[in-house]
């Protein structure tokens, strides 16, 4: 009976070790949720230890995140843990005229951040140089789905459908983008060896599948693109926030966010009052990896009416507002946008 006993006990400690295991994407996104929130409350030190958190217990660093690690470093006057992130960023192949920015003013005549600019620019033109041919032909896809849109923006405009043919060449040239994909690797920082999350200076054909996303109708590819997408998050090959609007504008493919919840009216930042089924909500951005809309609501307002050195890729998708009084009633203001031509 004993050893029955220890033997069930061990029989459900892996089965709960199995339910509650998270997946690298999920621990980095954990990681770095809480650095970026503690960033918004102003405790750069705080951020520190999440981004090392992250990048330590992961072994996943995206380059957006080294540099905020940096700001927050330069923020504490801890010039040891700057320079050893912009040295990082160097490796990660970042642009070198991200360092030419205000916030490092400061450290222009130090010999080893010139050492860092200069190691930068060359493992950038390096390691772009090696994926030459690889982004040449990630490029053609990009170019033929530019093609096919304009002709849907321009010829079609006012058919209810395209013609198959145009249909047919639309879903191809997406499938034919996957299996490329499948046989050379997907182009995330990782494959490229070159930081792609803070300049967009590489042309990528991400476009293409959002467009299948929103307007294709193999729903079979559209999943595929999907689960493609989640997959890649979850391993930490891309970040959670690069899903953020795919989910919003794939919202035939994708579950509810909730991201319509926020909205920016005559410079102002609104978020409506009451959500519609909130757990299904908060369920549906806890499998994204979105964090809670609370947590949402505090980047997005640091982005648009407080943050002046941080890189936060958090944005609200521009619609118009319709009757106005209700749109009123309903919302409350949470943010006055710094600059009203992010509207």
């Amino acid at each position: 009976m004993k050893h029955l006993t220890l033997f069930l006990f061990f029989t459900l400690s892996i089965f709960t070790n199995g339910l509650t295991a998270q997946s690298i994407g999920e621990q980095y996104n954990n990681f770095v949720n809480e650095a970026e929130l503690n960033i918004t409350d102003g405790n750069y030190k705080q951020a520190l230890v999440k981004y090392n958190q992250a990048f330590t217990a992961t072994g996943v660093e995206f380059g957006i995140d080294l540099y905020n690690a940096a700001v927050c470093a330069h923020k504490e006057n801890n010039k040891e843990q700057f320079l050893l992130f912009a040295d990082r960023l160097a490796d990660k192949g970042v642009d070198a005229k991200l360092f030419e920015r205000k916030v490092f003013e400061d450290y222009n005549d130090s010999r080893a951040f010139l050492k860092i600019k200069q190691k930068a620019k060359k493992v950038r033109e390096k390691n772009l140089n090696a994926n030459r041919q690889y982004l040449s032909d990630l490029d053609e896809f990009r170019k033929l789905d530019s093609v096919y849109n304009k002709l849907r923006l321009t010829k079609y405009r006012d058919s209810w459908e395209v013609p198959d043919t145009l249909e047919v060449l639309f879903r191809n040239n997406t499938i034919n983008l996957i299996n490329y994909i499948k046989k050379n690797g997907y182009y995330s920082e990782k494959k490229l060896r070159a930081t792609i999350t803070l300049v967009g200076d590489v042309n990528l054909p991400s476009v293409v599948f959002l467009h299948y996303l929103e307007m294709g109708k193999d729903r079979s590819l559209q999943n595929e693109i999907k689960e493609m997408y989640i997959s890649s998050m979850k391993s930490g090959e891309i970040k959670p926030g690069f899903l953020t609007h795919y989910i919003e504008l794939g919202d035939r493919v994708f579950n509810n966010i909730g991201n319509y919840a926020f909205k920016i009216f005559e410079c102002e930042i609104y978020r409506l009052r009451e959500m519609p089924e909130p757990d299904k909500v908060n369920k549906n951005r806890e499998m994204y990896l979105q964090g809670s809309l609370d947590d949402y609501e505090k980047k997005l307002v640091f982005a648009y009416c407080c943050n002046n050195d941080f890189e936060f890729h958090y944005s609200i998708i521009g619609s118009p507002v319709s009757k106005e009084d209700y749109f009123y009633k309903a919302s409350d203001i949470v943010g006055k946008v710094k600059d009203c031509s992010m509207e």
